[in-house]
């Protein structure tokens, strides 16, 4: 019984992201014919294109993802400098027990070191090359570049930050600053940004039935909170960690630069 609830999300996210290909064997996509989703020049072009959006995006806001940024500056400051992180931190290890830990370490931890996403983007590719599907293969890739640049994002986040964890000091607002010392890496959680980034293109790609996106989510929240439960992270750090995930994988669904550039390449050819 104690296997159960380590395989049964996951068994049920498959379940739902699979069935299209087995309810329509019969049919193959128009847009397979006309842009094949492969690993090429254009799909790694675009991930370029794709992180220098993420860069120049705050150019671009409109007034309300400035209220967002705001929102999130707010509650990022209330953690940091009002002992919300402390408080957090507290709350959590007092409640912490067997059955958090179970669910940290068996559910949380492989969605949010690369374990499970890494399954499940080489499933989705996989499904799509047996079942000649392209929305699989896509999804797999659209997850591993908004991974990619959201792990990136967060990398620099953490070598400009330099924060001490909380099972490195009971201080919240202790920060290094760049100083080159990669041993404190706390903010932003790495595990948080992974784990959003993973579920918002699941949920972005599969929004129906609307069990995926509940999944999806609730694994990746799951994961926020086993970093804070096993003492790795402050509340501050899952936040952030969180909000890179999600906003990146949104950037890179919306901003559909892969698609542009196979567009592209098709009136390069056509005027030729």
């Amino acid at each position: 019984m104690r296997i159960f609830p380590k395989y049964s999300c996951y068994t049920l996210i498959f379940i739902c992201l699979f069935q299209s290909p087995f309810r329509s064997l019969g049919q193959v996509q128009k847009d397979s014919l006309t842009h094949p989703t492969r690993f090429d020049k254009y799909y790694i072009y675009s991930g370029i294109l794709d992180a220098r959006d993420q860069v120049i995006a705050p150019f671009h806001w409109n007034g309300m993802q400035w209220v967002t940024v705001g929102v999130l500056a707010s509650a990022e400051s209330a953690l940091i400098f009002a002992n919300g992180d402390k408080n957090v931190r507290q709350f959590a290890q007092r409640n912490r027990n067997k059955t958090t830990n179970f669910i940290e370490n068996n559910i949380g931890d492989p969605f949010g070191d690369g374990l499970f996403p890494g399954i499940l983007i080489g499933s989705c590719y996989l499904i799509g090359c047996i079942f000649h599907k392209d929305h699989p293969k896509h999804t797999a890739m659209l997850a591993a570049k908004s991974i990619l640049i959201s792990e990136a994002t967060t990398y620099v986040f953490k070598t400009v930050a330099e924060r001490y964890a909380p099972y490195q000091t009971m201080n919240p607002k202790d920060w290094l600053g760049p100083k080159g010392m990669f041993s404190f890496d706390s903010y932003p959680s790495s595990h948080a940004t992974i784990a959003f980034a993973t579920a918002s293109i699941i949920s972005l790609e599969y929004p129906h039935p609307l069990i995926v996106p509940i999944l999806a989510y609730s694994l990746a929240t799951v994961t926020a909170y086993g970093r804070i439960n096993g003492n790795y992270h402050w509340g501050s750090d899952v936040l952030m960690g969180s909000a890179i995930g999600y906003f990146t994988s949104r950037l890179v669904f919306h901003h559909d630069n892969w698609k542009k550039c196979r567009k592209r390449k098709k009136s390069t050819q056509t005027a030729a």
